[in-house]
């Protein structure tokens, strides 16, 4: 499943939790293909912290959205155990521009911060 829990302009934040199917994880990509049409670039946190189910072989096939759209992927935050971490800094170092750093389950607010700055405390 997936959630957006705040949009801010160019800013996403989105949780993924519990059993992230094929079709939902296509409209995650649907929602952050929305966003790039409207700005040259975007920032996004996945919060994957309560991920349960999922089969890395649904990330890889949205390649092309990632050829596509890498020119708009400016920051990336993803808070997750170590094994989605280091499954996704593998994919996300292909992007030579995009800043990708990945925090624990315990750091969210953390990413929030790397992601949306400008929010008072």
């Amino acid at each position: 499943m997936y959630q957006v829990i705040a949009q801010e302009g160019e800013k996403i934040e989105i949780s993924l939790y519990g059993e992230l199917t094929a079709d939902e994880f296509q409209q995650v990509i649907h929602q952050l293909e929305s966003l790039c049409t409207m700005h040259p670039h975007i920032y996004v946190l996945f919060d994957a912290g309560g991920l349960e189910k999922y089969d890395f072989k649904v990330f890889l096939e949205e390649y092309d959205f990632y050829k596509e759209y890498k020119s708009h992927l400016k920051r990336v935050a993803l808070v997750s155990d170590k094994n989605v971490q280091s499954f996704l800094l593998d994919l996300f170092n292909r992007f030579t521009d995009t800043e990708f750093r990945t925090f624990d389950d315990n750091q969210i607010e953390e990413a929030r911060k790397w992601i949306f700055p400008s929010r008072l405390p």
